[in-house]
């Protein structure tokens, strides 16, 4: 997994630097990047690492000195043994405070569970929290009306965003409220760094109609926007 670094607003671009390197056993999967807006020096790269053992940890790795060099990428969080995580992000809060949001997919008597998942650090990614829950998901993915097949959406993968006042908005997409039937885009709002969180609320504007991967912005004024694809 690469990273490039531009000083000029993108017009031209250094040599690639590798922040992890695996062979055939190991896949580096989701990968996201965040920038700090209270450090300019640190900026925050998280993944999946799918490994030969059957773990699927969120990896974690970052730069002091503005994308200069990377520091070795780490584990963040395990879940253990035919468990995985996927679709890590991280937001910054006013306080520096970082939270990163995925998908934890469990393997429960023989069944599989997928659950939304936080933790947090308070030292700029050394050291995490432990994992807190936010909600269950419950999607069921996106088909083509006419002719059944599956689509390639964004399916249990969460996005996260932060407000002035560290107001935490996620989203994804779930068939919660129409039983089962198909997937809406819903979200999710805590007041409290992402200790706790509010329940699910349909956002899509068309609830007999499929709609997916979501994306969730917060404008200064506290304003939240969330875009998403519909049939």
């Amino acid at each position: 997994m690469l990273v490039f670094r531009s000083t000029d607003g993108g017009r031209n671009w250094g040599a690639p630097i590798a922040i992890i390197a695996d062979g055939e056993r190991f896949f580096n999967d989701k990968n996201s990047m965040t920038a700090d807006p209270t450090d300019s020096r640190y900026v925050y790269a998280m993944w999946d690492r799918l490994t030969f053992d059957n773990r699927g940890p969120a990896m974690f790795a970052r730069t002091s000195d503005g994308g200069v060099t990377w520091e070795p990428a780490r584990v963040a969080y395990d879940p253990g043994i035919n468990n995985q995580t996927l679709g890590a992000v991280v937001a910054v809060l006013p306080d520096g405070t970082l939270v990163s949001l995925f998908a934890t997919l469990r393997v429960v008597s023989n069944s599989s569970v997928t659950e939304m998942t936080v933790i947090r650090s308070t030292d700029k990614g050394l050291t995490w929290s432990a994992p807190m829950r936010v909600s269950d998901f419950r999607g069921i993915g996106t088909r083509d009306p006419e002719t059944g097949q599956p689509i390639r959406d964004a399916g249990s993968l969460p996005q996260l965003a932060v407000g002035p006042q560290g107001v935490l908005v996620a989203t994804w997409q779930d068939a919660r409220f129409s039983s089962g039937a198909r997937d809406a885009v819903v979200a999710v709002r805590s007041t409290d760094g992402g200790l706790t969180w509010s329940a699910p609320v349909q956002v899509s504007g068309a609830p007999t109609v499929q709609a997916f991967t979501p994306q969730v912005n917060v404008r200064a004024d506290g304003t939240i926007g969330i875009s998403y694809f519909d049939m």
